[in-house]
């Protein structure tokens, strides 16, 4: 994983855990089902964490600072196999955007999944800014929120 995965897990997982849920992170190995697992009682939830240090920065380049895309892993290149949103068995897809605060919208990840694989977002690799290994798609994330799937923001 890479340090930005690592921190946007770290403050989803301490903001649970202000909230009573007690966190276990997934194991160090490969594990798509989800990132963090919360219980609280017997309610157990499981998501995935993504935190992006670069949608502001990519939003400013384009000349849309307030506007910015969202990249959502759907495909491992390297194997040619589902990865990100498709593999995950999370309840909840996370996606923290860094900025003055950050902000972590929180997805119903079956329902923002169903979204974008019937939509028409651009598909795009990862080399900017990732392994150069996977597509995802980069949805406009004022498109994104306003799809049924989009349930709150949190600041981190």
């Amino acid at each position: 994983m890479n340090q930005s995965g690592t921190i946007g897990e770290a403050k989803f997982a301490s903001y649970l855990n202000t909230i009573g849920y007690e966190v276990e992170k997934a194991p160090s190995r490969k594990f798509y089902d989800w990132d963090i697992k919360a219980t609280k009682g017997s309610k157990v939830i499981t998501f995935e964490v993504k935190y992006d240090e670069k949608a502001y920065y990519w939003a400013e380049k384009r000349g849309t600072p307030t506007e910015p895309n969202i990249y959502i892993e759907y495909k491992n290149t390297n194997r040619d196999e589902d990865s990100g949103i498709i593999a995950s068995k999370a309840d909840y897809y996370i996606y923290i955007l860094k900025a003055t605060e950050d902000i972590a919208y929180v997805f119903d990840r079956v329902k923002l999944c169903d979204h974008l694989v019937n939509a028409s977002y651009k598909s795009v690799g990862n080399s900017a800014t990732g392994d150069d290994n996977a597509l995802g798609w980069i949805p406009p994330l004022s498109k994104v929120i306003k799809h049924e799937s989009y349930i709150t923001k949190i600041p981190m």
